[in-house]
């Protein structure tokens, strides 16, 4: 089994990549604004060469900017499986557990505290009544 790859990697990684598309899209923006800015040192209207171009470049910039979506999601995953995640579920699951069964300990103690104060209150009746005939018999 391969090992899993750590966040620090990961995110390394999707830094990388997220900069060479950054700079992908700088690029086709600029090679858009070179075209725009042609069209309007001349005081002209675009060529249909220059509009295919145009064309050509935004469809390039909307694939770079999915690119990154997917570049997102695919980081998401990949920093789902590390070992650093995988440890930190191993933890939580350890944590879960340990906190049922202090619940579970709990919910005894509350039982017994339940006996403890009807036992409590059964001995403060008996006190108050054997008070109230001891009252009536010194009187």
């Amino acid at each position: 089994m391969q090992d899993p790859e750590s966040a620090h990697a990961i995110i390394a990684s999707a830094t990388d990549a997220r900069r060479t598309l950054s700079d992908f899209e700088r690029q086709l923006q600029n090679g858009i604004d070179d075209i725009d800015f042609a069209a309007f040192r001349d005081s002209r209207s675009l060529t249909a060469e220059e509009k295919a171009r145009r064309k050509q470049l935004r469809a390039s910039q909307t694939e770079a900017r999915e690119a990154s979506v997917e570049l997102t999601f695919a980081t998401v995953r990949r920093l789902d499986e590390s070992g650093e995640v995988a440890h930190l579920k191993r933890r939580m699951e350890q944590i879960n557990f340990g906190l049922r069964d202090d619940l579970e300990e709990l919910k005894e103690i509350e039982g017994f505290a339940e006996t403890a104060a009807k036992v409590a209150d059964s001995i403060a009746d008996v006190v108050a009544k054997v008070a109230e005939r001891a009252a009536k018999v010194l009187a």
